[in-house]
């Protein structure tokens, strides 16, 4: 009887832990405690890298990396995401902003400068669909700002790219000498893969 009853209590615990896989394409980021929203289709894949923009003195590198599973304490489950941070340096050479030394730590979901995993325009093309990624300013984190990436690749002599589009929202400013802009100019950039 004893036997019985620890099979019972083990099948039970089983259920009430399990976890559910969702595709993150299919069924985008959701909010199931405990559930896993996958990357199940590799889409995330084609936008890591290291990217590099520059136009005579003017640089905008980015570092985007692909974590699988990360746990999101807030919502209690767990995604696959893509994280990055950048460096940019102004026309005149001088280097304004550097992130990059942040990929070292480890941070908790979305705390990076770059983050996020929504996958737009899934009923297109793979090679139509965009992904949303949050962009921060480290100096300026009450602006809500998000970059819009979407995928070119390789072909023949053409170089594999991103374009990056910026979007945000409306953001409460802390007082009236807080700057309104990020410190990277929010327009549009084709970067090349370098790595």
């Amino acid at each position: 009887m004893k036997t019985i009853y620890i099979i019972l209590l083990m099948f039970v615990t089983s259920l009430c832990t399990s976890q559910t896989t969702h595709s993150l394409l299919e069924d985008g980021i959701g909010l199931e405690a405990n559930a896993y929203y996958k990357d199940t289709f590799n889409e995330l894949d084609k936008f890591t890298g290291t990217w590099k923009y520059q136009s005579g003195s003017t640089v905008l590198e980015i570092i985007i990396q692909k974590r699988n599973m990360v746990f999101d304490s807030y919502f209690n489950n767990y995604t696959d995401m893509l994280i990055g941070e950048y460096r940019f340096v102004n026309p005149n050479g001088v280097q304004i902003i550097n992130t990059l030394s942040a990929l070292q730590i480890a941070l908790e979901p979305f705390e990076n400068n770059i983050a996020g995993a929504q996958i737009m325009d899934i009923n297109m093309p793979a090679s139509e669909r965009r992904i949303k990624l949050k962009f921060s300013d480290p100096d300026r984190k009450y602006l809500k700002r998000y970059i819009i990436v979407k995928h070119h690749a390789s072909q023949g002599n053409t170089p594999e790219t991103i374009e990056i589009e910026f979007t945000g929202e409306t953001s409460i400013v802390p007082d009236d000498n807080s700057p309104t802009e990020l410190r990277v100019p929010e327009q549009n950039y084709t970067l090349t893969k370098v790595q």
